[in-house]
């Protein structure tokens, strides 16, 4: 069965920035832990699945902490079977949506005077098998 989606929309919904005032340098490189979390939302009477991905470092020894959230709308032209629908929702959309992200953190952290924070790739496949194993296992 061949499946059409489409981008409808993509957009940055809530972003939160602020400097850590405990944050004192060091010499080694700054590490960022940032989490990430994936979230969707099927509406079958029209076929649209809404995706939203958040990330935030809002702990550690960082110079500033940030949460943002940003979300797609995408149309698929008939309803997608179970199994196609969640490599969608926790693969495919997520990795249309990232860059968005990450684009709008290395800015946000340029304009707030600081070297732009380039986060680092996420394979959203292994991503999807890990937080599967991690629901099995409390299933269990």
């Amino acid at each position: 069965m061949r499946l059409n989606m489409q981008l409808v929309d993509i957009r940055i919904l809530t972003i939160e920035f602020h400097l850590n005032k405990d944050f004192r340098e060091e010499k080694d490189r700054l590490t960022f832990n940032t989490d990430i979390a994936i979230r969707n939302d099927f509406i079958e009477e029209n076929n649209e699945l809404f995706v939203f991905v958040k990330l935030k470092q809002k702990s550690g020894n960082v110079p500033f902490f940030f949460e943002i959230e940003g979300g797609g709308r995408f149309k698929f032209d008939k309803t997608p079977d179970k199994k196609t629908l969640d490599a969608f929702a926790t693969i495919n959309c997520p990795a249309i949506i990232f860059p968005y992200i990450r684009e709008t953190i290395a800015d946000i952290t340029r304009r707030a005077g600081f070297p732009p924070l380039h986060i680092g790739p996420v394979n959203f496949i292994e991503l999807s098998k890990t937080r599967k194993k991690e629901t099995a296992k409390r299933k269990q």
